[in-house]
This record gives C-alpha cells, sequence and structure tokens, in this order.
C-alpha cells in the first residue's frame, strides 16, 4: 500500500530502493537521470537531494522488508512509498511465468529496462551472488531465464562441502596454464564452468541483444568472446519505468 500523495506534484525526483539478497542500492533519479548510486549507506549520501518519491523493489523477506520501510521513512518523512512488485504485464513486457509474482522483481525489472533500450530480443546477464540470464523476445514476453550459483558461492560451496580442498589465498595467482596448486584449481576451474554456461547461450541464443549487470556480469562475457552493453542500473531503471507507469496510470 502507497503512502502519502503524489496526486497534486510533479513526480521529478526519485530514490528507487533495490533490496538485494546480499546488498541495498540506493540510486537516485532527476528526471530520467541517474544523478548518483550509494551501496549499503545512509540516502542521504547523496549531497542536496531529496525525493518526490521513494519505488522499493525487495527480494528480501516481509519482517525485513517492515524494517527497511521504518528505517527509510525515518530518514524521508512524509514522502510516498511504492512498492514495486512482479505482475502479468508491465511496461509493454509480459510475464511468461503461470504464477508471475514467483519471478524474481530483480529479474524482472532488469528485463524491462533492457528491452526498452534494445527495442528486440534481449538477453539479461547478471553475475552476483548467483548468475541469472533472462531473456524477452522481440515481441516483449519474458520468456524466463537460467538461475546458477555465483562464482563466489561455487567456490564456497566447493572448499566447505569437500574435506580435502583447503588452500591459503597465497596460492592464488601462481602458475600459468593448467593450475598446479589446489587454489588456481578451485579459483580457474570455477571460472571455466562459468564462462563455458556463457559460451553455451552464445551459440543457442546468437541473436539476442546481450546487456551485463551485475558484479562479474561483463568480464564472464567478454571471456566468453560476446559483446555485451554494460549497465549497472538495469534494475533502478526497470523500476523507474514501472513506478512512474504506475503513477500515470492515476491520472488516467
Amino acid at each position: 500500500m502507497c503512502e502519502g500523495k503524489t496526486n497534486n506534484i510533479m513526480v521529478q525526483k526519485v530514490l528507487v530502493v533495490d533490496a538485494g539478497n546480499t546488498r541495498l542500492k540506493w540510486t537516485a533519479f532527476d528526471g530520467n537521470e541517474v544523478i548518483g548510486k550509494v551501496y549499503d549507506n545512509d540516502p542521504h549520501s547523496f549531497d542536496n537531494f531529496y525525493p518526490d518519491i521513494i519505488y522499493f523493489a525487495s527480494v528480501r523477506s516481509n519482517e525485513q522488508n517492515a524494517m527497511l520501510h521504518a528505517d527509510i521513512q525515518a530518514a524521508y518523512p512524509n514522502v510516498e512509498w511504492l512498492p514495486i512488485v512482479v505482475e502479468a504485464t508491465s511496461c509493454g513486457v509480459t510475464n511468461s511465468y503461470e504464477e508471475p509474482h514467483r519471478l524474481g522483481v530483480d529479474r524482472w525489472l532488469s528485463s524491462i529496462a533492457a528491452y526498452h533500450e534494445s527495442k528486440g530480443a534481449t538477453l539479461v546477464f547478471d553475475a552476483g551472488t548467483a548468475i541469472k540470464a533472462d531473456f524477452v523476445n522481440g515481441q516483449g514476453v519474458h520468456l524466463g531465464g537460467y538461475i546458477v550459483p555465483g562464482l563466489k558461492m561455487m567456490k564456497e560451496g566447493l572448499v566447505s562441502n569437500t574435506a580435502r580442498i583447503r588452500y591459503s589465498n597465497d596460492e592464488l595467482g601462481k602458475g600459468q596454464g593448467i593450475p598446479n596448486n589446489t587454489a588456481g584449481a578451485v579459483e580457474l576451474g570455477c571460472e571455466e564452468m562459468a564462462v563455458g554456461f556463457v559460451e553455451r547461450l552464445k551459440r543457442l541464443y546468437p541473436d539476442y541483444v546481450w546487456f551485463a549487470t551485475g558484479g562479474g556480469g561483463k568480464t564472464l562475457i567478454t571471456s566468453a568472446g560476446a559483446n555485451c552493453i554494460c549497465d549497472e542500473h538495469l534494475v533502478a531503471k526497470g523500476a523507474k519505468l514501472v513506478g512512474d507507469e504506475i503513477i500515470e496510470n492515476r491520472k488516467a
């Protein structure tokens, strides 16, 4: 439920709060322009910025969201709070999930933003905590996608579940070619698996426009010999598009 009123003001300055699995991201918009982004910090890190409205997108639990809401509302009293959720259709993109709300909101929003930029068949590759690939066809249908463990998750899972795989970080970066120490075997092995995943997607979907977002997306894509458009703000831009559409529909 939205709080506050925006009916009598022009929404120009928007704060998008993206609550991911591991990090909290704050993106400030003036109109359609990103004017700042901070991670985890107090949003007052933005100098001379006070939003007209807050768009909130989260993959966290209801309890965690309630705590975030209270903290942010304290920082910005009387500013409307607009939750951004996954719908069957938003901003010209159709969700193919039988239960649309089960698609992660971060995947949904980044797909919307990328499709609006490409205007055609689009692949969004996000390499964060997990590695995610999402597909939107030329007709604006989000077809679905893949989720696999991110590099850190792969490495930690391998080390924690295999008794004899132990190594020191001092071993990292030693030698070239086939790894001849345990650290190299784990690090490069996981990277090769991720690159192999990207190479397969490249072969299967050669006509899609690729977008990279998330920490290691560009590195993995270029390692696989693919081209991409890099945009760290895709989730925030998608939230901005959806939120603006909601506001416009109120006026209709």
